[in-house]
């Protein structure tokens, strides 16, 4: 098991940044110095994420990601919305692909 330290919690605008999480193989085991909701937000983040599937169909995850590259490419008012519960990390690379694809990005606090 390996132990990540000075992780941030990012659902909510605390952004508490000494969490410690505990990661047996690629699975968050456990999670320490965070509140209720971040510990279970943290600890459950990564189940019930279903089968990948195209259509209905199932696929690989490199078939659907060009599904969802080619949808996005084809859209012609794309959006990309949410990100509140999101790293910094990935909402530069969510800016960047609105900027590749000439998206208006929302979050969940707009009106």
């Amino acid at each position: 098991m390996s132990s990540i330290q000075n992780v941030v919690c990012t659902f909510c605008s605390c952004l508490c940044d000494d969490l410690e999480v505990e990661v047996e193989n690629n699975q968050i085991k456990k999670v320490k110095r965070a509140c209720a909701i971040g510990r279970n937000k943290l600890l459950h983040a990564q189940k019930n994420l279903g089968a990948v599937t195209v259509n209905g169909q199932p696929a690989s995850l490199e078939e659907a990601l060009e599904a969802a590259a080619r949808i996005l490419s084809q859209a012609r008012f794309p959006l990309i919305y949410g990100l509140s519960s999101t790293t910094t990390e990935a909402q530069r690379e969510a800016v960047a692909l609105a900027d590749l694809i000439g998206a208006t990005i929302d979050n969940p606090a707009s009106y």
